[in-house]
Protein backbone atom coordinates (compact mmCIF):
# COMPACT_ATOMS: atom_id res chain seq x y z
CA UNK A 1 0.00 0.00 0.00
CA UNK A 2 1.16 3.51 -0.25
CA UNK A 3 1.98 5.82 2.61
CA UNK A 4 1.38 9.42 2.78
CA UNK A 5 4.30 11.12 3.08
CA UNK A 6 2.69 13.89 4.51
CA UNK A 7 -0.59 16.05 4.62
CA UNK A 8 -0.58 19.83 2.86
CA UNK A 9 -3.09 22.41 3.06
CA UNK A 10 -3.61 25.24 -0.36
CA UNK A 11 -4.24 28.40 1.26
CA UNK A 12 -6.14 30.83 -0.85
CA UNK A 13 -8.61 33.43 0.10
CA UNK A 14 -10.23 34.01 -3.42
CA UNK A 15 -11.84 31.52 -5.76
CA UNK A 16 -10.40 33.37 -8.45
CA UNK A 17 -8.69 30.72 -10.82
CA UNK A 18 -5.15 31.88 -10.94
CA UNK A 19 -5.16 32.26 -6.90
CA UNK A 20 -6.30 28.80 -6.76
CA UNK A 21 -3.69 27.62 -9.23
CA UNK A 22 -0.97 29.14 -6.86
CA UNK A 23 -2.16 28.09 -4.20
CA UNK A 24 -2.41 23.92 -5.23
CA UNK A 25 1.80 25.17 -6.27
CA UNK A 26 3.21 26.38 -2.90
CA UNK A 27 0.97 23.56 -0.62
CA UNK A 28 2.15 24.06 2.80
CA UNK A 29 1.90 22.06 5.42
CA UNK A 30 -1.27 22.74 8.14
CA UNK A 31 -0.37 24.70 11.51
CA UNK A 32 -2.36 24.08 14.63
CA UNK A 33 -2.92 27.68 15.06
CA UNK A 34 -4.79 28.25 11.59
CA UNK A 35 -7.01 24.41 12.44
CA UNK A 36 -8.27 26.11 15.64
CA UNK A 37 -8.83 29.54 13.94
CA UNK A 38 -11.02 27.60 11.70
CA UNK A 39 -12.73 25.49 14.04
CA UNK A 40 -13.42 28.79 16.42
CA UNK A 41 -15.02 29.88 13.12
CA UNK A 42 -16.93 27.21 12.22
CA UNK A 43 -18.57 27.42 15.73
CA UNK A 44 -19.22 30.88 15.58
CA UNK A 45 -20.58 30.75 12.44
CA UNK A 46 -23.02 28.07 13.97
CA UNK A 47 -24.09 30.14 16.82
CA UNK A 48 -24.51 33.37 14.76
CA UNK A 49 -26.81 31.28 12.23
CA UNK A 50 -28.82 30.19 14.92
CA UNK A 51 -29.31 33.06 17.33
CA UNK A 52 -29.73 35.28 14.10
CA UNK A 53 -32.40 32.65 12.31
CA UNK A 54 -34.63 32.61 15.69
CA UNK A 55 -34.28 36.72 15.92
CA UNK A 56 -35.31 37.25 12.00
CA UNK A 57 -38.01 35.01 12.03
CA UNK A 58 -39.81 35.35 15.39
CA UNK A 59 -39.49 39.40 13.91
CA UNK A 60 -41.09 38.39 11.20
CA UNK A 61 -43.75 36.79 12.88
CA UNK A 62 -44.62 39.51 14.89
CA UNK A 63 -44.28 42.48 12.21
CA UNK A 64 -44.96 40.65 9.06
CA UNK A 65 -47.03 37.71 9.47
CA UNK A 66 -49.28 37.89 6.63
CA UNK A 67 -45.95 38.00 4.30
CA UNK A 68 -44.50 34.81 6.00
CA UNK A 69 -47.94 32.91 5.65
CA UNK A 70 -48.43 33.90 1.88
CA UNK A 71 -44.94 32.67 1.28
CA UNK A 72 -46.07 29.56 3.89
CA UNK A 73 -42.72 30.31 5.51
CA UNK A 74 -42.46 28.66 8.38
CA UNK A 75 -38.97 29.86 9.06
CA UNK A 76 -36.09 32.19 7.25
CA UNK A 77 -32.69 30.85 7.91
CA UNK A 78 -29.25 33.01 8.05
CA UNK A 79 -25.78 32.00 7.99
CA UNK A 80 -22.61 33.61 7.08
CA UNK A 81 -22.03 30.80 4.38
CA UNK A 82 -25.45 30.71 2.62
CA UNK A 83 -24.70 33.64 0.48
CA UNK A 84 -21.52 32.15 -0.82
CA UNK A 85 -23.07 29.06 -1.41
CA UNK A 86 -26.58 30.32 -3.12
CA UNK A 87 -24.11 32.66 -5.38
CA UNK A 88 -22.73 29.76 -6.57
CA UNK A 89 -26.00 27.88 -6.80
CA UNK A 90 -27.37 30.82 -8.96
CA UNK A 91 -24.34 31.09 -11.27
CA UNK A 92 -24.15 27.56 -12.16
CA UNK A 93 -27.97 27.50 -12.80
CA UNK A 94 -27.25 30.91 -14.89
CA UNK A 95 -24.59 28.72 -16.81
CA UNK A 96 -27.32 25.56 -17.69
CA UNK A 97 -29.98 28.45 -18.88
CA UNK A 98 -27.70 30.20 -20.59
CA UNK A 99 -25.56 27.07 -22.47
CA UNK A 100 -25.46 27.02 -26.33
CA UNK A 101 -25.16 23.45 -27.81
CA UNK A 102 -21.68 23.19 -29.88
CA UNK A 103 -21.33 20.96 -32.32
CA UNK A 104 -19.43 17.63 -32.31
CA UNK A 105 -18.67 15.21 -33.81
CA UNK A 106 -18.70 11.24 -32.55
CA UNK A 107 -16.73 8.72 -34.52
CA UNK A 108 -18.31 5.18 -34.29
CA UNK A 109 -16.64 2.00 -35.29
CA UNK A 110 -17.93 -1.17 -36.61
CA UNK A 111 -15.33 -4.48 -36.21
CA UNK A 112 -16.26 -7.47 -37.96
CA UNK A 113 -14.31 -10.47 -37.87
CA UNK A 114 -13.62 -12.37 -41.70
Amino acid sequence: LLQPKGEYRARFSSLHHPDLKNAMRALQSPSESESKSVEARQEIDLKLGVSFTRFVTLYLKQNFRHVMDSLALKVVSYGPCQAPTLWFCVKRQNEILTFVPVPFWVVSVEVRDG
